[in-house]
């Protein structure tokens, strides 16, 4: 079998990040770098041992050895260069958010099916290892009834107005930057939530640099997600069950660590208490608990058991693999990242922009070269 051969749209982080991934990926190789500046691509093509480069989209676009392309440029240009491949009939793997708003990721989507080509949002994080894992033992009931989800992906940034987070024009903002990894996880994990609530912090360059958002699900559940580009956060997601608590340790966007907690139940009968409850609650097992930790959470039943689940190369490639096996196979959407869940988190997105006030769709930088 022949090497699956990828185009690459855009020199900037995500995409070096990706091509090195894909040293990990079986049957696959970088072939081709594009950019706005020629210079910018053929710099970043011999950096990354990329044959050829292109300083025009649209002439990236229409490369005959090309089997799919991968779209790592800002938010704002996502849907012109998405429909660009689409409507080439090239497979593109799209980097998240899936689009800046709602109406341009339905653009996407319906060029994809109207076309019958391949198109998927780069949710990374699903494909990893243990977040396979965790889905699993979710669905299999380890956590019991799902009540309660939280999630954080906040990481300081010094504010630069020209980066694109930091823009409005480009899609920037803590929502669609940083939430959307919790929030995706959480569309993942339990579903469509009903209702959505959001507040935000508005910074100087006019994104939100701080947003907390809750979730309501129709069969019980609640979500908590709070992301920021400004201070620090826990990074990880903590799925509450009557069964089980599951914390994904840190850093969510890329985890390989979980720890897995039982939940007994209280029982308040008004009887008289045990010898083993006395022991507990002595005054000798709590100095031990809180000079000894681990050890006493132990005695305590309050200590989890941790499970890794290893990524291979730095995880890029596994959103890679599904791609190749899809556009081999000839289906034309994958069934963990589906086309519908990708519109519907933008919709939320929206949803929980126009709560302060931020959603208005912005005139978007030109996306194609000359």
């Amino acid at each position: 079998m022949r090497k699956f051969r990828w185009g690459i749209l855009g020199a900037g982080f995500a995409a070096r990040k990706f091509v090195l991934g894909l040293r990990a990926a079986k049957d696959a190789e970088a072939v081709l770098a594009a950019s706005r500046s020629l210079g910018k691509a053929r710099e970043f093509a011999a950096a990354l041992g990329i044959t050829r480069s292109a300083g025009s989209y649209a002439d990236a676009v229409r490369d005959v050895e090309v089997d799919a392309f991968y779209l790592a440029t800002p938010p704002s240009t996502h849907r012109d260069l998405a429909l660009h491949c689409l409507n080439a009939g090239k497979p593109v793997l799209v980097e998240k958010p899936f689009a800046q708003d709602a109406a341009a990721a339905r653009d996407i989507v319906q060029a994809a099916r109207a076309r019958s080509v391949f198109c998927m949002e780069a949710m990374w994080t699903r494909f990893l290892p243990l977040v396979r894992r965790v889905k699993r033992m979710i669905e299999e009931g380890a956590a019991g009834e799902v009540r309660m989800f939280t999630g954080s992906f906040c990481t300081a940034e010094a504010v630069h107005p020209d980066s694109h987070v930091f823009s409005p024009q480009l899609g920037g903002g803590a929502t669609l930057d940083r939430a959307v990894y919790p929030l995706s996880l959480a569309f993942h994990l339990l579903g469509r939530p009903e209702e959505i609530t959001s507040r935000a912090l508005i910074g100087g360059t006019d994104v939100d640099e701080d947003v907390a958002i809750l979730l309501r699900y129709a069969r019980g559940p609640l979500a908590l997600i709070h992301a920021s580009l400004r201070t620090q956060g826990s990074n990880d997601c903590v799925i509450m069950g009557t069964r089980a608590q599951i914390r994904v340790h840190a850093p969510i966007y890329r985890p390989f660590r979980m720890t897995i907690t039982p939940i007994r139940a209280l029982e308040r009968t008004g009887k008289r208490a045990s010898r083993m409850e006395a022991v507990r609650e002595s005054h000798w097992v709590h100095a031990a608990y809180q000079r000894l930790d681990r050890i006493a959470a132990a005695m305590l039943g309050l200590s989890g058991i941790s499970r890794d689940e290893y990524y291979a190369g730095n995880g890029y490639h596994y959103e890679a693999e599904e791609v190749m096996a899809c556009v081999r196979e000839g289906r034309l959407e994958s069934a963990i990242m589906p086309l519908d869940q990708s519109l519907q988190i933008v919709e939320a997105m929206d949803s929980i922009r126009a709560q302060w006030g931020m959603h208005r769709r912005q005139d978007s930088p030109p996306a194609l070269g000359a």
